[in-house]
């Protein structure tokens, strides 16, 4: 018996379909800039009043904070990237937009490690729960839920889904983002501006992955006749 096809909610756009790469290079390089300046500023220095104000949520709601900063760790992503694999195998055509997110993660987690070794800004003094050894600027997880999760919702953005779903999901999106930058604050692991340069450069990462995964094309509609 042959095996129902899935629901196509990913979009089948050839490169030349997609007018708009040049804008998200334009955002993706305006990220990149405003995450670069951002890290000269805040690295070597003391903390400015920005972070100082964000301490105000140190040491609120640890238990919750603790549970939310596990779920944004790498070995969950990796678990993730695993369950989306076997779906990207079994159903072919969501395979190219979860290997891009593959891809696009391991990058975002590898840039973010480099840049806290570039910038190597000091960790607040009242850092409290899960210890890493990585310096502060930028934030990781916040590098990575942008990246991840937000090149995955612009993928539902362009796909074929209701429009109510859609909406629900840059909802979802942005309330797990900014769960994951608290989560940070409330434990004390960055000062805000560790977890607003990581919103940047997931940014950037996300931007350029959108642009990616359109110039992959779909290699069904390559091979199609044209009429």
């Amino acid at each position: 018996m042959p095996r129902r096809s899935a629901p196509d909610i990913i979009p089948h756009l050839p490169p030349a379909a997609d007018t708009r790469w040049h804008d998200r290079f334009l955002f993706g390089a305006y990220y990149v800039i405003a995450f670069v300046l951002l890290g000269i500023v805040v690295s070597g220095r003391p903390p400015s009043l920005f972070d100082v104000a964000g301490r105000a949520l140190a040491g609120h709601g640890t238990p919750v904070a603790l549970l939310i900063t596990r779920a944004g760790t790498f070995p969950v992503y990796a678990a993730i990237a695993v369950v989306l694999l076997l779906a990207g195998l079994y159903e072919r055509r969501w395979l190219r937009a979860v290997l891009v997110s593959i891809v696009t993660l391991v990058a975002a987690w590898q840039i973010s490690d480099a840049c806290k070794a570039l910038f190597h800004r000091p960790r607040p003094s009242y850092w409290t729960g899960i210890h890493e050894t990585s310096a502060s600027y930028p934030s990781g997880h916040a590098t990575l839920v942008i990246a991840f999760y937000g090149f995955w919702t612009a993928v539902a953005w362009a796909s074929n889904l209701p429009l109510d779903i859609k909406r629900w999901s840059r909802i979802a999106f942005a309330l797990w983002a900014l769960a994951i930058g608290w989560s940070r604050l409330a434990l004390g692991a960055h000062y805000l501006t560790d977890v607003v340069g990581g919103y940047l450069l997931g940014a950037a990462m996300a931007s350029l992955a959108m642009i990616a995964y359109r110039a992959l094309g779909n290699p069904e509609e390559a091979r199609a006749p044209k009429s």
